[in-house]
């Protein structure tokens, strides 16, 4: 296989990864749906995805600058595109609540957690996961002509899903001045901080075992928001701050390569085996008999990519040192 097919290998698993990662691995959507999931979404989650991972690669930058990066794509995505976080009757849910900060309309839990999301599910772990299975897991994936089709589909996709979700799941809504305006100050703000972010400097700082990271990035995404309240929300800060500074605690080590970001998104990635039968589908009309089944499906495609990931990891040293 040539090295330009290996990378648009490369290009396509992210393109499926951050859809079905971001809303069908914790059984949110039938799988019957997931090739419709993947034609939506992909080009827009993925396109995001594979224009982050071009901007750190190409200029030497490391994982601060992608996770910067995606908090600013999930910004825009849930503050702009579909506006969700503003939106007081978006379908059927009420994401203007718990912690509801009434001078823009905005609930901090639904902030978080849909940044949050975003930031692990829609950008991270396709990343992740798709330079485990590469040739050339550091070098950047898309020619000139590559990063103008993806990103000329990422506009595309983005701009649909702005019509589509205010006309079905919207209701007309619109944004107000001063929260697309905050939003968008927001997302220029984090992307000056994500290429201005200095560029690492090591430590001597010990780095713990790879099982540990798995079972950090495991519990830290599981229980980030241990339910719906200002508590949940006083939780999820705890555990994000904490998780934040201590992996960039360790990242600062001179032991610190990516294959511990590999076990930190692993954990993370295992969370599928649970979430389906925790959260709650989209759908709250299906029967529990087709719940069960979507969300068994969900846990299978999740442990098993985990399995083949974690083996491709381990086994592919003489495919990445090939031409």
């Amino acid at each position: 296989m040539s090295t330009t097919g290996t990378r648009w290998g490369s290009v396509a698993t992210v393109m499926v990864a951050a859809p079905w990662l971001a809303e069908m691995s914790w059984g949110g959507i039938p799988f019957a749906e997931v090739l419709l999931v993947i034609a939506f979404l992909g080009p827009m989650y993925g396109g995001a995805a594979l224009l982050i991972r071009e901007v750190a690669r190409r200029t030497g930058r490391g994982w601060p600058t992608v996770l910067l990066l995606a908090v600013a794509f999930g910004v825009f995505q849930a503050g702009v595109v579909d506006q969700s976080l503003f939106n007081p009757a978006y379908g059927r849910y009420d994401f203007q609540h718990p912690l509801h900060v009434e001078i823009i309309d905005i609930s901090l839990y639904y902030l978080l957690a849909f940044v949050a999301g975003h930031v692990v599910m829609s950008i991270t772990m396709p990343i992740v996961l798709a330079e485990a299975w590469s040739r050339h897991p550091t070098a950047p994936w898309l020619t000139r002509r590559g990063l103008v089709v993806v990103a000329v589909l990422y506009v595309l996709a983005t701009a649909v899903n702005h019509v589509g979700v205010k006309d079905e799941d919207g209701g007309g809504f619109q944004a107000s001045p001063l929260q697309a305006g905050t939003a968008l100050l927001t997302v220029g703000l984090l992307v000056v901080a994500a290429c201005a972010w200095p560029r690492r400097t090591t430590t001597a700082t010990r780095v713990p075992p790879r099982p540990v990271l798995a079972a950090l990035g495991f519990l830290a995404y599981l229980f980030y928001l241990p339910g719906e309240s200002a508590a949940a929300f006083a939780s999820g800060i705890v555990v994000v701050t904490g998780t934040c500074l201590a992996v960039g605690r360790w990242s600062r080590a001179a032991g610190w390569t990516d294959d511990h970001v590999f076990w930190l998104a692993l954990g993370a990635l295992l969370t599928g085996a649970v979430l389906p039968y925790w959260a709650e589908p989209y759908d709250v009309g299906v029967s529990g008999a087709r719940e069960a089944l979507d969300d068994t499906v969900a846990a299978l495609v999740c442990v098993t990519g985990a399995g083949l990931t974690l083996w491709r990891r381990h086994s592919g040293e003489q495919l990445r040192a090939g031409p």
